[in-house]
């Protein structure tokens, strides 16, 4: 079979893996049970199959030793407690262990990138990059629509950060009260977890989820994903398994059976029952997708064979290489480099190599079969090249949950990986324990609601007297998508008549149309710089960077690399006041009349999420960071 090497990017024929030869086997004896006609004989086999399908290793509880034999198969089985000191990326069980893995770490604790005098390639060549130049906001945007690397494709991990459209505390305050939540263009399950799991432990009442998203592959996923969860007994192998379909380029062998078996039985359950199929005991969840949506399906559990695979790993990671790799867009990697500590530069270059969401040093050689769902149905990546699993979640969370199982800072997808499996083992537990039914639903946002409202639904349990107490409509409220005008003209009415019910959206793409949306005049731009500048220690070391000696293009190059520091999107909206200019883009908007309309009201006191980063969600709508 076909495994990855560590520290690695080449594939190497080896024997049968004693562990994937042992889990065939076993799969072998429940078979032909899931044949069955007895559909009481078939469940059983489902779930026989399902605990049959036991990993290599099982899920980390804490920080592993990073003593991993990628040739031998073997990895220390006991936590990392001493980190290295030259990179912090891994960690040790002993000073034995660390001698022992010291000539395959050393590639990546002394890797360039990890230089504290690291230049990117523009200005080691004494140039500008490829990004700067005279193109107009709205052009820079039509292109990003089109250019292969850089178009819109699939956010498979969503653009709008995890937010918990509920709050309750800060609104109904009633841990037994009934909500029904709609997510109408919901990308992936990031809001839905951050919501269930920010719940008050003593929540009582039922809860209905409506979970919409028009793009089919995201949709299937989260099927998918409220499948594995709901279905696999033991929560934190179930967890697991969902963080690396969610999150990781390649999969265990015995985690892709699992998740084609988990599919195959709510598939089985759930098709041409308006009540769908159980997750636990209390929740169920139910769905209308298109007939679009069987092929990926099946895509997963290729013949019903969840022992086979459609696209090779091989073939998966030459594609991941082609975009992640391109030699066109280094100027567009170097800049994210840029602004990252040393350590980080490596690790995210580790994730991009592997695209596998474990700490640093633990072992990724039984990652021997393709994600299948991340690739389109003939075999092509699906997201952009930039697509990051870290995007949308709470940085400061992050590390937290690392450092809680042992990983530093340095190691940011270790902590991430802690991070995501805290939070899914949470949503396991509350999707087992709460009254939670979901709605599933591939369909253009405005007709969902036109549905509801002439009782369409109503079989599947959304009557036109329906309300929703939050309708998340994500980032459709911009002009490029829906727009304001129709999305509040068709969600307004679904809501009911109180103070707390309200309608969520992220305006993301505004900036770009209107005027000081983003600082482009030489005075703002200016202002914002100077200000990054002064906070920036990387900047600071720049202007005394002795790398580049006296080379004639030295000056030169400090100048560019401090512009490229300066003009980051990152950069300007942590200092830039962009409130004034929102609210003239929703004046031009015509949202006044839109609300006149609709009868809505715009909040003065925010009461969901923070309208800026470091702000609070109970303060006013003009307040920023």
């Amino acid at each position: 079979m076909l495994h990855r090497n560590q520290n690695t990017l080449r594939f190497v024929e080896s024997d049968t893996d004693p562990h994937d030869l042992d889990v065939a086997l076993e799969m072998l004896s429940v078979a032909t049970r899931i044949d069955s006609p007895n559909e009481a004989t078939r469940d059983r086999a489902y779930r026989d199959a399902i605990r049959a399908a036991k990993p290599a290793f099982p899920p980390f509880e804490a920080l592993p030793c990073a003593n991993v034999l990628p040739e031998l198969r073997t990895a220390c089985d006991k936590p990392g407690k001493m980190a290295c000191s030259g990179c912090k990326l891994v960690s040790y069980c002993s000073k034995e262990c660390q001698k022992e893995h010291w000539k395959i770490h050393k590639q990546d604790c002394k890797d360039p990138l990890k230089n504290e005098d690291w230049l990117p390639s523009w200005v080691q060549e004494g140039r500008e990059p490829i990004f700067i130049g005279d193109e107009a906001p709205t052009e820079t945007l039509r292109r990003q629509r089109t250019g292969e690397f850089d178009r819109n494709l699939a956010k498979l991990w969503g653009n709008v950060p995890a937010m918990d459209v509920i709050n309750l505390e800060a609104n109904e305050n009633d841990a037994a009260k009934n909500l029904n939540v709609a997510f109408i263009a919901s990308g992936d399950m990031r809001h839905v977890i951050k919501t269930i799991n920010s719940l008050p432990a003593d929540f009582s009442g039922d809860l209905t989820v409506l979970l919409n998203d028009i793009t089919v592959p995201i949709a299937c996923r989260n099927l998918a994903l409220l499948s594995i969860l709901g279905t696999i007994p033991d929560e934190a192998l179930a967890a697991d398994v969902a963080l690396h379909f969610w999150y990781s380029v390649f999969l265990p062998d015995a985690y892709r059976v699992q998740i084609g078996l988990c599919v195959a039985a709510a598939l089985e359950k759930g098709h041409g029952n308006s009540t769908g199929t159980t997750l636990g005991k209390r929740s169920t969840v139910s769905w209308v997708y298109p007939r679009e949506t069987d092929e990926y399906f099946m895509n997963w559990i290729p013949d019903g064979d969840p022992s086979q695979t459609p696209l090779s790993v091989v073939k998966a990671q030459s594609e991941y290489d082609r975009f992640k790799s391109e030699p066109s867009r280094r100027d567009y990697r170097d800049r994210i480099y840029a602004r990252l500590r040393p350590s980080h530069r490596v690790a995210v270059q580790e994730f991009r190599r592997f695209g596998i969401v474990l700490p640093f040093g633990a072992p990724n050689f039984h990652f021997n079969c393709a994600n299948v769902s991340l690739f389109s149905l003939d075999g092509q990546w699906l997201q952009d090249d930039f697509a990051d699993p870290l995007d949308g979640w709470d940085i400061s969370d992050v590390i937290a949950a690392g450092k809680a199982h042992g990983a530093l800072p340095e190691d940011i997808y270790g902590c991430l990986y802690f991070y995501l499996s805290d939070q899914l083992r949470m949503f396991v537990n509350r999707l087992r324990r709460l009254s939670i039914s979901f709605k599933l639903f591939s369909a253009e946002a405005c007709r969902l609601a036109d549905g509801i409202k002439s009782g369409r639904l109503t079989e599947v349990g959304l009557a036109p007297a329906v309300r929703f107490d939050r309708v998340q409509v994500s980032n459709i409220l911009d002009s490029q998508y829906i727009g304001m005008e129709a999305v509040l003209a068709s969600w307004g009415p679904l809501l009911p008549d109180n103070r707390s019910a309200t309608i969520v959206g992220y305006f993301l793409n505004w900036s770009v149309s209107e005027k000081d949306g983003r600082p482009r005049t030489p005075e703002t731009a200016k202002d914002c710089i100077k200000r990054v500048l002064a906070r920036d220690e990387k900047a600071k070391k720049l202007r005394t960077n002795k790398s580049l000696g006296n080379h004639p293009m030295a000056k030169m190059a400090i100048v560019l690399q401090l512009r490229v520091i300066g003009v980051t999107a990152q950069a300007y909206d942590a200092v830039y006041d962009n409130s004034k200019p929102f609210s003239t883009y929703l004046a031009k908007e015509g949202l006044s009349k839109i609300l006149k309309k609709t009868k809505l009201r715009l909040k003065e006191t925010h009461t969901i999420v923070s309208r800026g980063t470091s702000t609070k969600s109970t303060g006013r709508a003009s307040r920023v960071p």
